[in-house]
């Protein structure tokens, strides 16, 4: 998407002859430039909206009609074809010529934290804290960068090995390399809270009662682009030229606002979020002073804006006390909307907020992006308190845990604010222990507690006072109802019908039943019967149960039940993609005496070949095969090669095409004395995709579900050529022996990066016609046809249903809203971005 607006704003302002005139070339541009970071200003004007700017350059700050922005090279080559005046500033990161770098631990007037450590001192400093408070802290890397530094972590508690049903909270800082107050504060905090802990009565509470993480440095190949021995020379963006800020998830905009690979960096604290419970965290910047608070990315408000503005009010009102009066007096007295201010897309705080239910706030904490060393002094001075406060706040709002009222065991339930929640404003108990934390302002709230498959529980009028704690326990009884059924079948042939049986738990009152592709579609009965299936495919069944109480549960079983087409053997040649294959007998009857059938079975698909499985295999025995027999060719006729003659017990197993139509014929012959019954057999088409893939990123999926799904045996040939591949289920990382994946799921569309060119191919199963589920959101989703797909015949029954969908590269979009169709064709082998309004299922064509 973000490429797709600079070629836009590129075409519209060539079209409006823009009369500025350029500056020299880029190269003299750069003279006092870090690297290939270039930092200017511009002025905005009407013509150009700041959201479109925002998706091509990295802004730094909005005031006053006035942009100061970052850029990579390519990136400042698109700006200046917009034809907009603009001025080359020195880089902050080399404005400082001579940092004051503490080279030692063991230097004299450490304590007077004067100092920026060197990259050396800086891993020495956070492994010594553990080894001086082993009882209260640990230190770990959560990750490395691209250069190889180390992403390190403090974890502060009272039982620091022991995970407590207490609030986790995260600090992290200089996500820009160059914005460098925040990484001497969040360094000195471990400091002072360790050794003020059991001393200061705020410090021990905290300690005792949260799990304090704090990373003081999350871009350190930024801040010591230069060497590691100084600051001097730091970049905003990391070792690729990219802006992290810029390069998480985004709740409007995607995967990949800014089009790029998720970043080393980005990669471990989207891991280390997943691996967590966050309650509460920020992340510290610099470039001005004011406390930034969600959302960036879209204007509406935040659920929790009042809380939010209370809370950005308490930290910046103490900072007023003990601070000049000129700092922290930007914007509102300090604080803003992130929106209001500029919008940005890919940022932290809103994927934290978003993503992971979690409250982060963004932290500017200085007018300078690197201050003196001896100015880092008063900077803590006047915000120690506030980083204080704002960890304290993770202990407000309602606390409990939720647990099963039968065992005692603890819950992963989904707590909900009814009429209040919005934007993913909600928050879970956590698996392991049950804990749930919720932030809020003064008020009265009703909770609801959900569980899938559980009837949810309401708790009303639940009071939460300003700066205290209301405790709020809950408990589930996991065997009042859990709604759960069970098929008479799950596979059956076409035009049989099964039953379903509501599995008796609790006080059931009334149910609701869906069936996908079933006849009748819907049902109110406890256990429906007869559910007849007329066509094949697979299909989900869904079920909703009330109690007398009117609490609800819903169990949705997706591609539950399969539906097989038949085929008898017969005289004729018929083309089939799948079903079951049986003798003359069908499912339950024996063939008959005298029988001579020829039949031939041609894919019913392009390329693909015709695989038969037998399943089941008794036909009359005779030493030669004299009496009853199946003869099986690997071709379109008996004149084919001979694969087997079958009889007796002597299945033929699984039987495959080799011959270039694809085809195998079966020949069926029995005498005049014993019958028996038969075979069943599993017909399905096998296919060889190959898929052609440029270097670097691509979209990538399969239309055949692989016979073994093993990452590592499926791109043995080309390990060394990948560098990563990554789904919603997670990364493969072939080099670094990282596969969070599992297995290749042919369902689920797939991001590839290479190091070359290469052909990928994928031998397996097609299975035509495959229904995808899309959930409310973004959706990564494959391409499950043998031939390109109109974009708008994929969705045409679910049209109003569907945002944009588009290609990784953003060039290519299906948008209807802006009316915009680059994207026409969905193509096999690719994978695409889909963004859609709520949930529901789309079937590929055969």
């Amino acid at each position: 998407m973000r490429i797709f607006y600079t070629v836009f704003l590129v075409t519209v302002f060539v079209a409006l002859n823009a009369q500025t005139t350029l500056s020299d070339s880029l190269s003299q541009d750069k003279t006092s430039q870090v690297s290939s970071e270039i930092y200017f200003k511009f002025t905005l004007t009407d013509q150009i909206p700041l959201d479109k700017l925002t998706r091509m350059i990295s802004i730094d700050d909005f005031n006053d009609g006035i942009c100061y922005a970052f850029a990579n090279e390519l990136e400042f080559d698109e700006f200046k074809k917009l034809g907009i005046n603009y001025e080359i500033l020195p880089n902050p990161g080399s404005l400082l010529k001579d940092p004051k770098m503490l080279t030692s631990l063991d230097e004299k007037g450490i304590l007077a934290w004067d100092f920026y450590p060197t990259y050396t001192v800086y891993v020495e400093m956070m492994y010594q804290f553990a080894a001086n408070y082993p009882d209260l802290c640990q230190v770990f890397s959560i990750g490395t960068t691209v250069q190889g530094r180390q992403l390190l972590m403090a974890k502060i508690s009272d039982n620091v090995a022991t995970r407590e049903a207490e609030p986790q909270f995260l600090y992290t800082g200089t996500i820009h390399g160059n914005e460098t107050t925040g990484y001497i504060l969040l360094l000195r905090l471990i400091d002072y809270l360790l050794t003020n802990y059991s001393t200061d009565a705020k410090v021990t509470n905290l300690v005792n009662n949260i799990e304090i993480w704090i990373n003081p440095l999350a871009n350190p190949d930024g801040t010591y682009a230069g060497g590691n021995n100084t600051v001097y020379n730091s970049t905003r963006s990391n070792a690729n030229s990219v802006d992290l800020n810029r390069n998480y998830p985004d709740p409007q905009d995607g995967q990949h606002p800014d089009t790029k690979a998720w970043q080393p960096e980005t990669l471990a604290f989207m891991q280390l979020a997943e691996d967590n419970h966050f309650v509460m965290s920020a992340n510290t910047h610099g470039g001005t002073e004011v406390l930034n608070y969600p959302w960036d990315t879209w204007p509406q408000l935040a659920a929790d804006d009042n809380w939010w503005i209370n809370v950005c009010r308490q930290y910046v009102d103490t900072v007023h006390l003990y601070s000049p009066s000129d700092y922290f007096n930007e914007f509102n007295n300090g604080i803003t909307n992130g929106y209001a201010w500029y919008t940005i897309s890919g940022g932290r705080q809103d994927y934290m907020n978003y993503f992971h239910h979690c409250r982060e706030v963004t932290m500017e904490l200085s007018d300078e992006f690197i201050l003196p060393a001896n100015q880092l002094q008063n900077r803590w001075d006047w915000n120690y308190r506030s980083l204080l406060n704002y960890i304290e706040q993770s202990l407000y709002g309602v606390h409990g845990i939720v647990s099963d009222s039968l065992t005692g065991l603890p819950l992963e339930a989904k707590v909900e604010i009814v009429g209040h929640d919005m934007d993913e404003s909600f928050v879970f108990s956590s698996s392991d222990l049950g804990d749930y934390h919720r932030l809020l302002s003064p008020g009265t709230y009703n909770f609801t507690f959900s569980m899938p498959g559980l009837p949810s529980k309401t708790i009303k009028n639940v009071q939460v006072v300003s700066n205290q704690t209301t405790v709020l326990d809950v408990q589930i009884n996991t065997g009042e109802f859990h709604t759960d059924f069970q098929a008479s079948a799950t596979t059956v042939n076409v035009g049989k019908a099964i039953d379903f049986t509501c599995l008796p738990t609790g006080n059931q009152v009334s149910w609701q039943w869906w069936f996908e592709g079933g006849s009748p579609e819907t049902s109110a009965a406890r256990n429906p019967q007869n559910i007849l299936y007329h066509f094949p495919g697979n299909y989900a069944v869904k079920l909703k149960i009330f109690n007398a109480e009117g609490d609800s549960g819903v169990m949705v079983k997706q591609d539950y039940i399969t539906v097989n087409p038949v085929y008898l053997i017969n005289n004729g040649t018929f083309e089939a993609v799948t079903g079951t294959f049986y003798d003359s007998g069908g499912e339950s009857s024996n063939y008959l005496n005298s029988e001579n059938y020829i039949l031939t079975l041609k894919p019913g698909l392009p390329q693909a070949k015709i695989e038969v499985s037998f399943l089941a295999f008794d036909v009359q025995s005779q030493t030669t095969c004299g009496y009853d027999y199946l003869n099986v060719f690997d071709g379109t006729g008996t004149s084919s090669p001979l694969i087997g003659k079958f009889c007796g017990i002597n299945s033929p197993g699984k039987v495959v095409a080799t011959n270039p139509e694809g085809a195998l014929t079966f020949q069926f012959h029995s005498n005049g004395t014993t019958t028996r019954p038969g075979w069943k057999a599993k017909i399905s088409c096998t296919a060889t995709q190959t898929i052609v893939l440029n270097a670097g990123w691509a979209g990538l999926s399969s239309f055949v579900q692989p016979e073994n799904p093993n990452l590592e045996v499926m791109f043995n040939d080309i390990l060394n050529e990948i560098v990563i591949i990554q789904g919603d289920d997670g990364i493969f990382i072939p080099d670094q022996n990282i596969n969070t994946i599992g297995d290749w799921n042919y369902k689920n569309g797939y991001q590839i990066k290479l190091h070359n060119p290469v052909d990928v191919e994928f031998v397996g199963i097609l299975n035509p016609g495959t229904t995808i589920l899309l959930d409310e959101g973004w959706n990564l989703i494959p391409v499950h046809c043998q031939n390109p797909v109109a974009a708008e015949n994929l969705i045409s029954d679910f049209g109003q249903k569907v945002i944009i969908i588009k290609e990784n590269s953003g060039l290519q979009l299906y948008w209807p809203a802006a009316g915009i169709v680059t994207l026409q064709y969905l193509q096999p082998g690719k994978s695409y971005f889909i963004k859609v309004t709520e949930a529901f299922s789309i079937t590929f064509p055969y």
